[in-house]
């Protein structure tokens, strides 16, 4: 039997973002009796997600921590009876809860599908486990709008000599569909193509443009581009590191001349400066597991509480405490210190780690020094304080047997268990 566990994380729906980018594409059509020769545009609607780690339905099996999802997607044309529905099947897995909140860790999904012009309302689903979300919106495609493509915002555009997903001719372009960029990002990078290009003739400048939310520019940067294909893939990054956090928008202009504007694209961003709050909510993973830090009195009242002052009260505590420490721990535990049907966490050993954290040194008997006593581990830590464990029934579970922390009980009964100088150490 394979043991699993389940994760239910942040309540209530899937809180996702959805940034389609539309790119044109051209069919040149041959007429077989007059053999004359039409081209016809199509569109390729690409749809981008981006799903915080923390809305998904977690299971574990065999040490991998995993959520599934269900994509059911609908596009539907406002003009004519036609639509298109289809679903995809995603798998997603984090090393950790403690390193996907703390590296505020998000999956990408990408999908899309052909269309002509023309209206359309899009519905992108979300399923992961009992949880669900939907995103949907309205799609308006014309000709006469695609000189260039939309601006797909990215937050990483590299050279890809793996053909990896998320791939863009040789690029590697990996979207930010949030349009939200924390102190993490030194640069926002886009990515956007232009079309109807005559190769070999003069070159064209693209002029990127930042403005805030007062309208006024931040940043203005000129490109010259060179006309090398029919359909021109052009990616640029801006330093955003001096920015100060608020919305801006970026404006995209491809111009032949000063009065000759081929195309201009313009997307919003935005830029979060202030300190991040991913662990001031309580779908955390082990949020609410603070019943080893509060006097037994306090953590009883603590349970009293009604729900928005339990959340009040979390929020205190791990402003004082390293939440991704603590919550290191739960997990390293409940790797390492479970017995039978007993978590990591509520074993001795399990509490203790918890409580104090890894010892400096952890003393284990020579093969045949427990001949009269039982299996025992010594943990010593750097403050003084030391905690005795011994397996009494050779089942690999090990009881606190003495410590000199006064906050935890020794159980004199046991010693005997023990090897002669451990006694001796305790008397």
């Amino acid at each position: 039997m394979i043991p699993l566990f389940f994760v239910l994380l942040s309540a209530g729906n899937i809180e996702f973002f959805t940034d389609p980018v539309v790119y044109r594409m051209s069919i040149k059509m041959e007429d077989t009796t007059t053999h004359a020769i039409t081209t016809e545009h199509i569109f390729y609607a690409e749809f981008n997600c981006e799903i915080p780690y923390a809305e998904l339905y977690y299971q574990s099996a065999e040490n991998i921590i995993f959520a599934s999802a269900i994509i059911p997607f609908k596009i539907s044309n406002l003009d004519r009876p036609d639509s298109l529905v289809d679903t995809l099947y995603r798998q997603f897995t984090i090393p950790s809860f403690s390193y996907a909140a703390k590296e505020q860790v998000s999956f990408l999904v990408q999908f899309g599908t052909y269309l002509t012009e023309g209206r359309y309302k899009y519905n992108v689903e979300i399923l992961s486990g009992e949880k669900a979300g939907i995103s949907a919106d309205v799609l308006e495609i014309r000709t006469e709008d695609y000189p260039m493509s939309d601006i797909l915002i990215s937050s990483e555009i590299t050279v890809d000599t793996a053909g990896e997903y998320l791939r863009k001719g040789d690029l590697r372009v990996v979207p930010r569909p949030s349009h939200i960029f924390d102190s993490r990002f030194q640069n926002i990078c886009f990515y956007f193509e232009l079309y109807d290009v005559v190769p070999g003739t003069d070159t064209v400048s693209a002029v990127y443009e930042i403005t805030d939310a007062e309208n006024k520019v931040v940043r203005k940067v000129s490109r010259t581009i060179e006309k090398l294909f029919p359909a021109q893939a052009v990616n640029c990054g801006l330093d955003i590191q001096s920015f100060d956090a608020g919305n801006y928008k970026l404006t995209v202009t491809v111009q032949e001349s000063d009065t000759n504007i081929i195309g201009q694209k313009e997307v919003p961003f935005s830029i979060s400066r202030m300190k991040r709050q991913e662990v001031s909510y309580e779908g955390m993973p082990y949020y609410e597991e603070i019943e080893y830090f509060l006097d037994p009195r306090d953590y009883k009242e603590f349970k009293k509480l009604p729900k928005e002052g339990k959340k009040a009260f979390l929020d205190r505590f791990w402003r004082t405490m390293n939440y991704y420490e603590i919550a290191g721990r739960f997990e390293y535990v409940e790797e390492h210190f479970r017995h039978g049907d007993t978590p990591g966490h509520k074993t001795d050993r399990g509490r203790i780690y918890i409580k104090y954290g890894q010892p400096e040194d952890i003393e284990y008997p020579l093969p045949l020094e427990h001949q009269e006593s039982r299996p025992y581990e010594h943990w010593q830590y750097t403050n003084g304080e030391q905690f005795i464990f011994v397996d009494l029934r050779g089942a690999n579970n090990y009881i606190l047997v003495w410590t000199n922390a006064l906050d935890e009980r020794s159980q004199p009964t046991l010693y005997k268990h023990l090897p002669p100088e451990k006694q001796e150490l305790i008397h």
